[in-house]
């Protein structure tokens, strides 16, 4: 549904926009050949502006969605190490913590699902219980014996850490400030676009709709890649959910 309200919301602003500039550009028709030649000039410099302005958003986009991609393999295989290296320490702490590793991935599977988006809230909140359940019992089942709290202890120590890591990335986007120049240039190409069809008298439906439809859905990827939680992109949690059918 927000995707969907998000390019509603581009299109309608490129349809309102040169409709402005035509409006404009038709009440100040004049035959001034210097005044046109100095609008495409603009028209052709913003244009230019707009392409290299999506081009950096969208690469910033690309690039913190494969760090999001990196990150959640990273996180799958610091869970399947840790489960792994609970079978090193005595019972009945062994059960413990695997029981909470496993109820914790299980978590992070609901939290990376398109159905979990209404239960982030309830299972953030419960991270911090189950990393100190987690904590708590590789202490207890380590405890005087060095080489298995190194053994140990790391991995959990990696778990907790990737956490925050992971949850800094999900909320790592594009600068408000960034995004609004970015819509706004948009928004100014497009309507001088249309002030100069104005003054010209004419319309160029075809032409006109392809370079909006195309700039739309340009913008409109661009967001959509940078918030991967909330649009038709999404991150996989398969290897989060191997990693929770490996826990046996």
């Amino acid at each position: 549904m927000t995707e969907l309200l998000v390019a509603l919301g581009l299109i309608a602003g490129v349809v309102a926009t040169h409709e402005i500039g035509f409006w404009l550009g038709a009440l100040s028709r004049s035959t001034d050949e210097a005044f046109d030649q100095q609008v495409a000039l603009v028209r052709t410099s913003t244009a230019a502006l707009v392409a290299f302005l999506i081009g950096f958003a969208f690469s910033g986009a690309a690039s913190r969605f494969i760090d999001r991609v990196d990150i959640i393999v990273k996180e799958a295989n610091a869970l399947g190490t840790a489960y792994l290296r609970a079978d090193t320490i005595a019972e009945p702490q062994r059960s413990e913590l695997k029981a909470a590793l496993k109820e914790y991935t299980a978590d992070r599977v609901t939290l990376l699902s398109r159905e979990g988006r209404d239960q982030i809230g309830p299972l953030l909140a419960k991270v911090g219980g189950l990393h100190e359940r987690m904590w708590s019992s590789a202490i207890s089942g380590t405890r005087n014996n060095a080489p298995l709290m190194g053994l140990v202890l790391p991995s959990i120590n990696e778990v907790i850490d990737l956490h925050s890591t992971h949850l800094a990335m999900a909320r790592r986007h594009l600068p408000i400030p960034i995004m609004a120049v970015l819509l706004g240039t948009a928004a100014v190409g497009v309507g001088i676009m249309g002030f100069g069809n104005g003054r010209l008298g004419r319309r160029f439906t075809v032409l006109d709709s392809v370079y909006g439809a195309v700039l739309a859905v340009a913008l409109w990827i661009t967001i959509d890649l940078d918030y991967p939680g909330m649009g038709l992109i999404r991150l996989s949690n398969l290897p989060v959910v191997e990693t929770l059918a490996a826990m046996k």
